[in-house]
């Protein structure tokens, strides 16, 4: 290594623990863990097109961890990453001609960085890898090693559970940016609220009744396109009237998926739509997979805010959900306050950083940095962390 570039590294770092994750990171690099099978990249917009018969047939073994690794939801994001300006990098590794391990990624531009990133972030609630039954950790290291020849400065890996395929790969090889929960509540076991809690519920319950009928409806396909619209433009209203900005509401690309979805994928969206005397209280947009319901998207119209509207919709749909057969219903990370108290338990997700040069160390100190700024900014009135935000590109 060149004089220096070693003195660059260094400067790139400012603690014993960075200098020793540095040179882990180069350790690793140097000796690789162990790898099978061959990697073949697929770039450009016709990449998911060249890995669609593998991608689907390893969803036809009911391979997939989550409904965010569905063929349906990469070929829906699609329009946006391009849209973004986004390249889809998809490495795939074969085995004795078989398709084993598929690792879908996008090279953005962060920070004056080339940045890889799971394909669907920053929609998809979890990160992972596609593996096929015969597929192994060793199939996905080829495909990790693969990605770091591609050019970038780092890779962020976002939302990736604790169960995730590819997370103990990631776990050996990259540092950790950001560690959350995900709470579930568990439909096969018969769980109660603590008594106030019970006792709150059923207030906010009366309350809403007070207006008519309480009701939940449950729609899927293009019956439940308008209440997809309908929650997006609620939630659009409420993070402005707070000065929040999001990544995937409000921009347009990002909600076309959602409304794509919606109407071309009945079995994988539904929309929760919870009325008080005929007019709408609260919605929740959830994503189906399995036996698994995740509550992706929320809103409440605002009239009814002292009603308590999206804690009644959520204890319907999570009965709705029981009784038809769903064994979690999955809240997502983060954690809030009402998530835990309804939650019969939660699992680990973390965001993880991979620097390949010395750009990508200092691209991955400001991933670290990325939630306490959002956290202090959080604390700021509203128009100053709107300015703040855009400023910052924190979105």
């Amino acid at each position: 290594m060149p004089v220096e570039l070693a003195l660059e590294f260094f400067a790139s770092l400012e603690s014993l623990p960075e200098l020793a994750a540095g040179f882990e990171s180069l350790r690793r690099s140097a000796k690789p863990d162990r790898a099978a099978g061959e990697a073949e990249v697929f770039s450009g917009a016709d990449a998911l097109d060249a890995v669609e018969a593998g991608w689907r047939a390893i969803e036809r073994e009911g391979a997939l961890s989550t409904p965010f690794q569905s063929f349906a939801v990469a070929a829906a994001s699609l329009p946006a990453h391009l849209a973004h300006g986004h390249e889809p990098q998809i490495i795939v590794v074969r085995e004795h001609g078989e398709t084993r391990a598929i690792l879908p990624l996008v090279m953005t531009s962060m920070a004056g960085s080339r940045v890889l990133r799971f394909f669907g972030d920053p929609l998809i609630q979890y990160g992972d890898a596609v593996l096929s039954r015969a597929g192994t950790e060793a199939h996905l290291m080829t495909a990790l090693l693969a990605a770091e020849k591609l050019g970038a400065d780092a890779a962020l890996l976002r939302k990736v559970r604790n169960d995730a395929k590819i997370s103990r790969v990631l776990s050996r090889r990259a540092q950790v940016s950001l560690v959350e929960e995900a709470p579930f509540v568990d439909l096969r076991r018969d769980v109660s609220l603590s008594s106030r809690d019970a006792r709150e519920l059923r207030r906010y319950r009366r309350r809403l009744a007070e207006q008519g009928e309480v009701k939940l409806h449950i729609t899927r396909g293009s019956d439940a396109l308008s209440c997809v619209q309908t929650a997006l433009e609620l939630k659009r209203e409420w993070l402005a009237s707070k000065g929040f900005t999001s990544s995937v509401i409000g921009d347009e690309a990002w909600e076309r998926v959602l409304t794509s979805l919606v109407t071309e994928n009945a079995n994988l969206l539904a929309c929760a739509r919870l009325e008080a005397g005929g007019r709408l209280a609260a919605i929740e947009v959830a994503i189906t997979h399995g036996k698994r319901w995740h509550a992706f998207l929320g809103a409440i119209e605002p009239a009814f805010s002292k009603c308590g509207p999206g804690q009644v919709q959520m204890a319907d749909t999570i009965a709705h959900a029981r009784a038809n057969g769903f064994a979690a219903y999955d809240l997502l990370a983060p954690a809030d306050a009402f998530k835990r108290v309804i939650a019969s338990g939660a699992i680990s997700v973390r965001d993880h950083a991979l620097p390949f040069s010395l750009p990508g160390q200092l691209a991955v100190r400001a991933f670290r940095f990325a939630p306490q700024a959002k956290s202090l900014l959080g604390k700021l009135p509203a128009p100053v962390r709107s300015a703040a935000q855009t400023l910052l590109r924190l979105r």
